[in-house]
This record gives C-alpha cells, structure tokens and sequence, in this order.
C-alpha cells in the first residue's frame, strides 16, 4: 500500500525530543553507556467517512501531513505523535476553508481512530479511543462502526443457520468494543433495527488470527442525486 503520508511532517515533533537524546548521550565518557529514556508515543489513525465531501487535506497543528489527496473511504492506518494536546484540522485539498478544526489530547501508549463523518455540510469528527490488545489463541478481534448519516439503526449478525449477532440497535456515530471471534471467513448482514429489513450484506470477509479489524457501515441509504456512495460496508485492519 502507498503511504500518502508525509513522514517529515510527522516526525518534526519527535525530531526535537531525538536531538536532545543525541546530545546527551554523545556527552558522555567513552566506557559508559547510558540509554536514553523511550520517546513517549500516541497512535492514531484517520478515515474519510464523510460520503459527500470532496478529496480532503489533514493538517496537524497547521502543516498538511498527507502528501497525496486523502479520498472518501481512505483509512491511514496507525501514525505516531507525541503524545499531548494536538490540533487537527481537515479542510478541502489546497483550500483554506475548514470543515473540521479540533483541539485533542493524546495520552501516552494510547491509540486512537479518528473518524471525518456526516455530510460535507455538518462533517464532524468521531473519536474513538482504541483498545490495543492481542486476541487471544485461534481468535481475531472485530467491532462494528455505524458511519452512515442516514441510515437507519442497525443490528448486524453473522449469516448461516447458527447466526450470532454482533450489534443490536446501533446508531449513527455508535460501535461496538472489539469482540473475539474465531479466526475465519464470514458474511454479515446489517438489518435495520426492530424491522428485520436487510440493508446490506457483506461477505467473504476474512479475519486472520491474531489481527484486530472494524467493519465500517458507510455511504448514504438514500444517496442525493448524482452521488454515488451507497449505503456499504468496509473491513479495515487496526492492527
């Protein structure tokens, strides 16, 4: 996969922080060794869930850190910052307008999924702390994302005569903790809530053991005249 990140504008806040490490320890005698202290570090992922706005720039205290145009569906996987108070904008590729501007604070060791959702006209930012945990032996991790900003509740469920449900009654903007499910193939049906209509199913996914993975329910149920990013669903790999 083609990293359309920039990694020099990532790395400028750790840079500082590897230069004071290097002078210390280029300070000390020849016969000592003294290791420096581990660099604190947050982790933090980005999507585009927003199904009818244009390509999007991510700036990170005002400098973009995508260096190609970050597109509906787009999932960054995991990027490291240093942790603490952060400003994180989204706005139009090479526009000044912005659609988002949000102040977050990142602890230390923490992971993070940050979510641009809803229409262009009312786009919002989820966040979702992470929990960073291995499935246990056999197993991988799956939750469920509701992105669509006008579908309705949703209960999803594995297909098959020996179904299991995953979700029930999930909202725009809810989800689901990691659950473990045995490492496999599966088909998932999303249905609407308290009604039973289907309204999407997707199958073939595969869940590798010892991975973590979101199905995210994105796209409009109704999309407006012209747009085509109709109601699905999308597997993506945390970890």
């Amino acid at each position: 996969m083609q990293n359309i990140f920039s990694r020099s504008s990532l790395n400028k806040i750790t840079l500082l922080l590897f230069s004071v490490a290097a002078i210390s320890f280029t300070s000390c005698q020849d016969d000592e060794f003294v290791a420096p202290d581990p660099i604190p570090t947050s982790y933090v992922s980005f999507y585009h869930g927003s199904p009818d706005a244009p390509d999007l720039d991510i700036r990170l205290e005002n400098q973009v850190i995508n260096n190609q145009a970050f597109k509906y569906a787009a999932f960054s996987g995991y990027l490291t910052l240093t942790p603490g108070e952060r400003n994180i904008k989204f706005t139009p590729v090479n526009a000044a307008n912005v659609f988002i501007d949000s102040t977050l604070t990142f602890d230390e060791e923490k992971a993070y999924s940050l979510f641009a959702i809803n229409r262009q006209q009312n786009m919002e930012l989820l966040v979702i702390q992470d929990s960073i945990k291995t499935p246990a032996t056999g197993k991988a991790g799956l939750r469920i994302i509701h992105l669509s900003p006008d579908a309705p509740a949703i209960d999803i469920s594995t297909t098959g005569t020996t179904g299991t449900t995953l979700a029930t009654n999930l909202g725009f903007k809810g989800h689901t903790e990691f659950l473990e499910l045995a490492a496999g193939k599966y088909s998932l049906q999303a249905k609407e809530a308290g009604t039973g209509n289907v309204l999407l199913t997707a199958a073939d996914l595969q869940l590798e053991e010892g991975k973590t993975y979101s199905l995210l329910v994105r796209g409009f149920a109704t999309p407006p005249t012209g747009n085509t990013n109709g109601l699905s669903a999308q597997l993506i790999r945390n970890y």
